[in-house]
């Protein structure tokens, strides 16, 4: 086996860790609850909605204000959404001039001459206990006030979100499963249709690129042209192939938050578990047709959602020295998905390299090469043991220093890591 075939096992086994316990990855902060972990009223799609409303706005922010607190203010949206049965009572929802509107102008920021104005998303609930103690800052008037990064790009790909979804009985897993079926008989790309159909959903633009504050003010993009040229795309086979196609060549490997959302309704225990009961509560999918979209073959088409931390130079390096791809420039995920295609049955893939998220500011950024298990390896982590404590009682120290992740030890005889990594040479 070689270096890279071990470092894809190492990334497993972390992955594998990644997924066993709910402590491990992010939960919601619902707005019918009082803490993040307590059981939500919500419908398993709404639960999903929320989620991909998330995502939309995660970028360059902390991860946590984006799930707690857009969590709580998004929650409730996606709530209000599925109630809407006409396209007036969609607008309304996303309208600054609406008395029902979850955003608004920024009031209480000054303005100075010639700036343009601000906007925030604002929930119409009183703040949870988990906002009340965490993020006081974040409260005004007793409302939620959630101030996403990339506004009004955020606030508009929810705007081409929602008016397509009401095409789909404004629901998510309605859209996502007349994806499967329309795109089913191409089983070798059906993860790859299914995400580019979601990228459609709220991510695709028109030629004149991204909007302005000025048109939230305004009003003045036309929501409907763009859904009925997406409604096209989806509905015409010949031109979703040569769009798709386009997509392939360009712009597939740099979809992080799609992949990122397909992902988890995929495998996440949390949202695979509201993503399968609303499959099947709602007829959508047949069981069958869902146990294949569920898959291995298919979890194994996911592409890994490329960003800062996997593209990282000292991650990369370690990874790459001594192969064929030590002096490439491509993106990280780009050559991991290269290297897997030309190795056969290989039981890791190369979406699990998304551990990296944890991995790289714990190991990485803080220079522990000489405890890390890639490292050792490549003959730089000859302290590797001394981390690696054989005690059943205890949290596993490999993942809970390389990820942070709580995991029972297994013991040296059983540890999947030491059995990948003990034969080093």
């Amino acid at each position: 086996m070689g270096k890279l075939d071990k470092i894809f096992e190492i990334v497993s086994f972390y992955d594998e860790c990644r997924w066993s316990r709910k402590e491990n990855y992010n939960l919601i902060n619902f707005f019918d609850t009082k803490k993040r972990n307590e059981k939500s009223n919500l419908d398993d799609d709404t639960k999903l909605l929320t989620h991909w409303l998330c995502y939309i706005s995660d970028r360059q922010m902390g991860f946590e204000r984006i799930w707690d607190v857009g969590g709580f203010v998004f929650s409730e949206l996606a709530d209000n959404f599925k109630k809407v049965d006409t396209k007036e009572g969609l607008f309304s929802l996303l309208d600054p001039k609406s008395g029902c509107s979850f955003i608004r102008k920024d009031e209480n920021k000054p303005q100075k001459d010639g700036e343009k104005e601000t906007y925030s998303f604002i929930g119409k609930k009183h703040p949870n206990e988990l906002i009340v103690e965490n993020y006081p800052n974040d409260i005004e008037n007793e409302k939620v006030v959630f101030k996403s990064r990339y506004l009004p790009s955020d606030y508009y790909n929810i705007r081409y979100t929602f008016d397509l979804l009401f095409e789909y009985e404004n629901n998510l897993t309605c859209f996502i499963a007349q994806a499967y079926h329309d795109c089913k008989k191409d089983k070798n790309r059906l993860i790859q249709k299914i995400l580019f159909s979601l990228y459609l959903l709220t991510y695709y633009y028109e030629a004149n690129g991204q909007p302005s504050y000025e048109t939230i003010k305004e009003q003045g993009i036309n929501i409907s042209n763009r859904t009925k040229k997406v409604k096209e795309i989806l509905s015409n086979r010949e031109k979703f192939e040569k769009e798709f196609n386009v997509f392939v060549k360009t712009k597939i490997f740099q979809q992080k938050r799609a992949w990122c959302s397909l992902r988890d309704f995929l495998k996440s225990p949390e949202f695979n578990n509201f993503f399968v009961n609303s499959m099947i509560n709602k007829k959508y999918l047949t069981e069958t047709e869902l146990n294949e979209l569920l898959s291995d073959e298919m979890l194994h088409k996911l592409e890994l959602p490329g960003d800062v931390w996997n593209n990282n130079s000292k991650f990369r390096k370690s990874v790459f020295k001594g192969t064929d791809y030590t002096d490439r420039k491509d993106s990280f995920n780009v050559l991991i998905r290269e290297y897997y295609e030309k190795r056969c049955g290989m039981k890791a893939y190369p979406e699990q390299f998304d551990i990296t998220f944890d991995f790289v500011p714990r190991m990485c950024d803080k220079n522990n090469c000489d405890i890390c298990p890639i490292g050792y390896l490549s003959d730089g982590g000859n302290d590797f043991d001394k981390v690696c404590i054989n005690d059943k009682d205890r949290y596993c120290p490999v993942t809970l220093v390389g990820c942070g992740y709580k995991n029972m030890c297994t013991g040296h005889e059983e540890c999947k890591l030491r059995s990948i990594i003990k034969n080093k040479r």
